[in-house]
């Protein structure tokens, strides 16, 4: 099967359910299935064109199933507004010119926020995913929940206005936050790092700015934006790991984001890796991300140093070894020095075990590391340390043919990037995909 007739498959079968639930609430259902298949074609062809780009007319209807009377239809409602482009291509059977299509990258933008504790990053993408431009702000939102919708909206207001962007042609607002967030709700239902809990986001938001509001998990945006754009457009089964102040993971399943039956899938950071290990954030003991995070690295690093000055400590009890940055524990280790790198290492061996544990399970294409501490970096001491333990724990050919990748422009200016993406997924994401996962269709 090809993917684009399991594409159509899905979406024929949402579609049926869609038009029942539209009946059973009294609306034709012939003017319920006439909406939904002009908007499944459309977005069959959008998606197309952003995929195989520069493409024809007739290789659309070839790929599509669809007439070249219903592509035509599309590709002139497409070019009037101004969401593809045209251009001159090579000469047909019948001798004039096959206009090829693509995607007009200006057609639309989307903005793309990562909260961080003391930071808001954003990012402006356009069409083809491509960065227009990114700006931070130093502004505390740890601990600030009653006015953290009211500090992103100032902040998106003057992003607007300084960037000199049509209004008209901002598509929507993508925000990713870490810890565990309701998706369809547009909630943050808790975020250990920002001190937030229970806090709606999305409907204030929208109500303020005028603008379609999108929330989800920082990584979940991260994987949007590699399964779309990046490392992952060609797999079909990839896991996205974000090593920052936290452990994070996407799941790109059957070609798509998975979330779980709640919008929790990924919460890999709160993987137990030792039964009395350090106390966590989350109030758990030997949490992976006590030991792999930034913060866990530095701690890492601390215990070693102790642990080789036995007799200082003797002498006396009170004695604690400056606390260094995680970019200072990094240098020592290229610098050599052995405690700095018994931290990364350790770090990589508890990864490498986790991340057989998920091949194992899942089964990937493909691993993609990320971090947004540049000088982290995803550093090759801790890429090492990983493999080899990972090796050690994969199962007989689970992880045949499993590529490891690297985000190679570390930074939140990428995550942001990824925020943008969430907007991207749902403008491009066919309507019955969108009415399922609104909550709309039953099982």
């Amino acid at each position: 099967m090809t993917p684009q007739v399991f594409c159509a498959t899905i979406f024929l079968t949402n579609l049926r359910k869609v038009v029942a639930e539209l009946a059973a609430q009294g609306q034709p259902r012939k003017a319920a299935d006439r909406f939904l298949i002009r908007g499944i074609n459309q977005s069959i062809v959008l998606n197309l064109i952003r995929s195989h780009a520069p493409i024809s007319r007739p290789r659309l209807a070839a790929l599509s199933g669809l007439s070249q009377v219903t592509v035509i239809k599309i590709v002139n409602s497409l070019l009037e507004r101004q969401l593809i482009l045209e251009r001159e291509g090579m000469e047909s059977t019948g001798g004039r010119r096959a206009g090829l299509l693509e995607l007009h990258p200006e057609g639309g933008f989307a903005i793309g926020l990562i909260p961080q504790p003391d930071s808001l990053t954003a990012a402006i993408v356009n069409l083809t995913g491509d960065l227009v431009e990114t700006r931070q702000w130093p502004l505390t939102l740890a601990g600030q929940q009653q006015r953290a919708v009211e500090l992103i909206a100032d902040s998106v207001e003057e992003l607007l206005s300084s960037s000199e962007l049509p209004r008209a042609r901002v598509i929507g607002l993508g925000l990713g936050l870490s810890g565990l967030i309701d998706a369809e709700r547009g909630w943050c239902l808790q975020s250990h790092i920002l001190g937030w809990k229970e806090l709606p986001i999305r409907e204030p938001l929208e109500e303020r700015l005028g603008l379609p509001v999108f929330v989800d998990n920082d990584v979940n945006c991260l994987a949007i934006y590699e399964k779309l754009f990046g490392l992952a457009r060609t797999c079909d089964h990839a896991l996205i790991v974000a090593i920052g102040r936290g452990v994070g993971l996407g799941l790109i399943l059957n070609g798509d984001l998975y979330r779980g039956a709640f919008g929790g899938a990924g919460e890999f950071g709160h993987t137990a890796v030792a039964l009395d290990g350090r106390r966590c954030n989350c109030g758990n003991r030997g949490c992976l991300e006590t030991y792999v995070s930034e913060s866990g690295i530095v701690q890492n690093y601390l215990e070693a140093v102790q642990a080789a000055s036995a007799v200082p400590l003797q002498l006396d009890p009170l004695w604690q070894p400056p606390t260094p940055t995680l970019g200072e524990v990094i240098a020592r280790a290229r610098a050599g020095e052995e405690a700095a790198r018994a931290a990364i290492g350790r770090a990589g061996l508890l990864l490498g075990v986790a991340l057989a544990n998920l091949v194992n399970l899942l089964n990937p294409e493909c691993i993609i590391l990320s971090s947004p501490d540049t000088s982290l970096g995803v550093s090759d001491l801790l890429l090492d340390s990983l493999r080899t333990t990972y090796e050690q724990h994969v199962f007989a050919q689970m992880g045949r043919g499993l590529r490891f990748l690297t985000v190679k422009k570390p930074g939140y200016e990428s995550w942001a990037r990824g925020a943008g993406s969430l907007v991207l997924r749902h403008f491009f994401a066919p309507p019955a995909q969108l009415r399922a996962e609104q909550g709309l269709l039953e099982s």
